[in-house]
């Protein structure tokens, strides 16, 4: 058995980049993560009145926030990933999809989270549904010449598919849990689809074919 499944908005409401501004003023202090705080909630405003498209949002924040983990090494970026999941992800997870897939994982399915955030902090949050049997597949981060970078595409529309379908081979897909309507392709993939508090769009679809859904 597998299960699939997104992870902001569906599993938590949490933020993947604000905590790592946060992060960076404990560890390093200065005005650059206060100001990086102020210049992101005051974008994302734009967001929320439809002006700016999400997705083109986070891409430009995700990459550079991390440009405030100074001296970046594997250890360092393992220690802001952790502090966002700890801090932000995990606090302000969904309990009843989280413990849905935990429900899951106890009958034997292997998860698969698949999400834009940062990959090592994806994988973070999936240890904390379980230690093993959980892959996390965000957008991969990249250490090379002292320097931290996103690759090239999120992990997020048609990119979300093509690395589900990398991990999954010729195997099915049980279960998969989504949010939006951008979520879409990989519910449409399951043979057990769920929508877990869905946007309207998304609502109207699993309502339509009866789908699971959990508010």
């Amino acid at each position: 058995m597998i299960a699939a499944s997104d992870l902001n908005g569906t599993l938590t409401t949490g933020s993947p980049i604000l905590p790592l501004a946060t992060w960076a003023g404990k560890t390093d202090g200065g005005v650059r993560p206060k100001t990086f705080k102020v210049r992101l909630l005051y974008s994302y405003l734009w967001v929320k009145l439809g002006f700016v498209d999400t997705h083109i949002w986070a891409d430009k924040y995700l990459r550079k926030g991390l440009d405030l983990i100074s001296s970046p090494t594997p250890e360092r970026l393992d220690q802001a990933m952790a502090f966002i999941v700890e801090t932000e992800l995990w606090p302000k997870r969904k309990s009843e999809a989280v413990n849905f897939l935990k429900k899951l994982h106890g009958q034997g399915a292997e998860i698969i989270l698949v999400s834009a955030a940062f990959e090592p902090a994806v994988d973070h949050f999936g240890k904390k549904i379980a230690a093993n049997n959980v892959t996390g597949m965000g957008t991969p981060v990249i250490l090379q010449d002292g320097k931290l970078s996103l690759v090239d595409k999120l992990t997020i529309r048609e990119r979300k598919m093509e690395r589900l379908s990398e991990k999954l081979g010729s195997a099915r897909l049980d279960y998969a849990l989504g949010d939006s309507i951008a979520d879409l392709p990989m519910l449409e993939s399951a043979i057990n689809p769920v929508a877990v508090t869905p946007d309207i769009e998304l609502r109207k679809i699993a309502l339509e074919r009866d789908w699971r859904i959990i508010e």
